[in-house]
Formats: structure tokens, sequence, C-alpha cells
């Protein structure tokens, strides 16, 4: 089960409504139950790495912009530019951390039939 924190920092990448054309956001495809099938079968590092990213963007990103953390107090423009920051970071670290964010965002976004179905992409038939 995804933290407060885990779902705000998400959402805050693939936001409802953000897109005219694709107005889905990460939460209204069905990211929990993708994400409670990824804590059953993925590796333990992509867990524990995904935690440890979202640790980064609540506590370190707020900072990269000169704002007190946690990022989850900000509002979202502010949410943006904050994990925009830890993107664009010298720090390597930073940089992947927020990489693997968007990762497993995009998995599961992608992996939603209402996303392939809106960006006109069809489905794969089973073999």
């Amino acid at each position: 089960m995804l933290s407060q924190h885990a779902r705000v920092v998400l959402d805050t990448l693939l936001p409802s409504g953000a897109n005219p054309v694709l107005p889905y956001g990460l939460f209204d495809t069905g990211f929990d139950t993708f994400w409670a099938d990824v804590e059953q079968t993925a590796l333990p590092a992509w867990r524990w790495g995904l935690r440890a990213a979202v640790f980064t963007a609540v506590w370190a990103a707020p900072l990269l912009i000169g704002r007190l953390p946690p990022l989850t107090r900000l509002d979202r423009p502010t949410r943006e530019r904050a994990l925009a920051a830890m993107g664009a970071s010298h720090v390597y670290l930073l940089r992947q951390m927020l990489g693997l964010l968007k990762t497993i965002a995009c998995l599961g976004y992608g992996a939603s039939p209402q996303v392939r179905a809106a960006i006109g992409h069809p489905r794969p038939e089973a073999p």
C-alpha cells in the first residue's frame, strides 16, 4: 500500500486534468492495483528504491528551491517546481531517484486500458 507521501509525490508527477487530450491522472487509472502487484512481484530493490525516492522527494526536493519540507505541505505548483529542481540537480543520485519515481509511475500509467485507448494504442492480444 502506498503511503500518503508517495501518493502526493506521484500525483504531482501525473495529476488529473493536466492535459485536455489525456485527462486521466495516475490515480484515475488503477495505479493502486498496479502498485499492489509490484509489491508482490518486484525485486526488493525496486520497492526499497521507491521508498527511498519518495523520502528524498518529500524531504530534500523542497530544500532545492529554498522551501522547508515536507513536500506534502506545499501547493501543487511549488511541488512541481521542487520535483523539477530534483530532476535538474547536479547531484546524480537525486536525478536518478526522480527517474525511478517517473519510471514506476509511467509503467503503471501506460498499463492502464483507459490511457492506452485515449492515445489510440490497441490493447495487445493475448497469445
